[in-house]
């Protein structure tokens, strides 16, 4: 049983060129994380104006700079599953998202280390667009990890609800 899993994993990992194969792997097994520093989110009417978001974003990293607000170190998990901050020190839950709420995710411009991305507030019905500064890799990395996490959600859905299913893959954009 688990040499099939492995087979299978290796399967999924091999079925396309990837520059971060083990990243792929680490997501399917549950164990993918990365140092980041979460700067916080901010609400936006736009999820997927991409430009909206970099003003957005312009604007908290600002506040970042000038000691308005404070990062916190933390450590980013993607599953195919969710995303999960977790505080660094503390090991308390910053935010936990399922993946099948992110609808974009990109690098900024401007940094190569700088991610965001937009999601919806269940809650509050609302879209929050997250920002988050990669310490360690690029965030390319981080952005190609998401959108393979929602690979494999998008591939679980469909097996779950079968191949007639519309899936909304064009209004999404990950990487």
């Amino acid at each position: 049983m688990t040499n099939y899993s492995i087979r299978n994993r290796a399967h999924v990992v091999n079925n396309k060129i990837s520059r971060w194969p083990q990243d792929e792997i680490d997501i399917l097994d549950g164990n993918c994380s990365f140092n980041i520093n979460y700067l916080g989110y901010v609400e936006v009417s736009e999820p997927t104006n991409s430009k909206l978001c970099c003003e957005s974003i312009a604007k908290l990293y600002q506040e970042y700079k000038t000691g308005i607000c404070h990062q916190s170190p933390a450590i980013l998990w993607i599953t195919g599953y969710e995303l999960r901050i977790v505080d660094k020190t503390s090991k308390n839950l910053i935010l936990a998202q399922t993946i099948e709420n992110v609808l974009f995710c990109s690098s900024a411009t401007d940094y190569s280390d700088q991610l965001f991305y937009t999601s919806r507030d269940s809650y509050n019905n609302r879209w929050l667009c997250h920002m988050i500064i990669v310490t360690e890799f690029s965030s390319d990395r981080l952005c190609k990890a998401v959108g393979f996490a929602f690979r494999v959600c998008l591939r679980r859905k469909t097996i779950r609800e079968g191949p007639t299913t519309n899936t909304t893959i064009s209004t999404r954009s990950i990487g």
